[in-house]
């Protein structure tokens, strides 16, 4: 199968939040409703107050129309988004498992059901501030790279969209660089044994040229 330009170069971030319109989100109903059938799954039947799981386009759809509230996710609160940047910025911390579209969720989230959200604000920098610290992570990483092994586990989806470039630009430096690397090998290989060939000659020769 052809690689396309767009596997290579990655996805813009509206492309990226589209594919995370079907990733479930918890909503409290505003009204009672029945089950609604979608192409993947059935959701409902909605009865407030029970919290039921949604897509989170549906959600957004039913917050736009005062039919729901939406229930910020655990990694989405203010207490754990702090607590995930104090253990992100650990000296040699792993990147802490995230969902692989966080990102797109929170601004989602944040654009549309802001007030679904306790200290939105405050939650907008921590997540700015995780944004940074697994940038700077990954960069770091890029830079440790060898042809044998990256070992960065738990990146969200755009996180690697945003090193894929980078990181096929330095695969192919890495892999023309270990090219070179065994080239010069074999050249060395190959003198070596010339010069051992040489010597063995003068030791079983050199009595012929002496006198």
């Amino acid at each position: 199968m052809a690689i396309t330009t767009r596997q290579t170069e990655g996805f813009t971030m509206p492309e990226l939040e589209y594919l995370a319109q079907n990733e479930s989100i918890m909503i409290v109903p505003l009204h009672r409703m029945e089950r609604i059938e979608l192409v993947r799954r059935t959701v409902g039947p909605f009865r407030p107050p029970q919290k039921t799981s949604v897509p989170l386009w549906l959600a957004i759809m039913l917050k736009r129309t005062n039919r729901c509230r939406i229930v910020a996710p655990k990694w989405l609160k203010y207490e754990h988004l702090r607590d995930l940047n104090k253990s992100e910025e650990q000296p040699d911390a792993m990147f802490t498992k995230l969902p692989t579209h966080y990102l797109e969720i929170a601004h989602t989230l944040l654009m549309f059901a802001e007030d679904d959200l306790v200290e939105s604000q405050g939650i907008r920098r921590l997540l700015q501030d995780l944004r940074e610290v697994r940038q700077s992570k990954t960069m770091e990483g890029l830079r440790m790279l060898n042809s044998l092994q990256l070992q960065m586990d738990n990146l969200s989806m755009a996180e690697i969209n945003e090193i894929r470039p980078l990181f096929r630009h330095s695969f192919d430096m890495l892999r023309q660089l270990d090219g070179l690397a065994q080239a010069t090998e074999t050249e060395q290989q190959q003198s070596q044994f010339a010069d051992q060939s040489y010597a063995e000659m003068d030791d079983a020769f050199g009595s012929r040229y002496v006198h």
